[in-house]
């Protein structure tokens, strides 16, 4: 018989991987859609996961056994009322994950984990297109314009996944325009694609991970202290 602890038991044990996808899709750096089957998919695996770990809490230090649907829908309605420790449990593991998602989408840890597996490999494989890829380490380009105007300046932005391929620099500087009375303080400039013709990468930098961030504030860590 279903009944409305049992229902209420399978939206708790299901919104946990809900939760914990949205958390990381928001604040982690997604750059394309994500679909509607790939949404559900990881919502429910990522449940699968919290609720495991939520199990083995509750019966590591919660002294409770979990042994069938009886013994867990106690846990939550336990003497006629709700448990709200349990409930509160359920969305800090949720919340954690989701920041896990976060973080791993905003550094990229995909693409760090590819390059560990691209060492036993004769050749380098490449997810994102050209553009992406060749910008992706790119710190001083210039780009000429369709008009035949050259501009030079530190790459600040550049679009990427199917969107219109828009180029922000910092501190650009137009090498061939006619000199000016007044010339402008440009601070950043947008070009968008119509008015693209090429772009050259002038010098690129070496960009630091997490673990190289990591072992940095430790490095100064240590310093501080001696």
């Amino acid at each position: 018989m279903v009944t409305a602890e049992t229902l209420t038991l399978a939206a708790l044990l299901i919104a946990p991987g809900v939760i914990a996808v949205l958390i990381g899709v928001t604040l982690g750096v997604v750059e394309q859609q994500v679909g509607r089957d790939r949404f559900y998919l990881t919502s429910f695996i990522s449940s699968i996961f919290i609720d495991v770990i939520f199990i083995w809490i509750v019966q590591t230090w919660w002294g409770e056994q979990v042994t069938d649907r009886s013994a867990l829908e106690g846990i939550f309605f336990a003497e006629q009322q709700f448990n709200v420790s349990a409930a509160v449990l359920l969305f800090v593991l949720s919340c954690m994950l989701g920041l896990v998602y976060a973080i791993t989408l905003t550094y990229n840890t995909s693409h760090f984990l590819r390059e560990v597996l691209g060492r036993f490999t004769s050749h380098k494989r490449n997810p994102w297109q050209p553009w992406v890829g060749g910008l992706r380490d790119a710190e001083q380009v210039m780009v000429q314009l369709k008009n035949g105007t050259d501009v030079v300046g530190m790459l600040a932005e550049y679009s990427r996944v199917e969107k219109e391929r828009q180029l922000v620099l910092h501190s650009p500087v137009i090498t061939n325009l006619e000199p000016l009375d007044e010339e402008p303080n440009r601070k950043k400039m947008i070009i968008p694609e119509d008015q693209i013709a090429l772009v050259h990468v002038m010098s690129t930098r070496e960009r630091e991970g997490l673990r190289d961030k990591i072992r940095s504030a430790l490095g100064q860590l240590c310093s501080d202290d001696k």
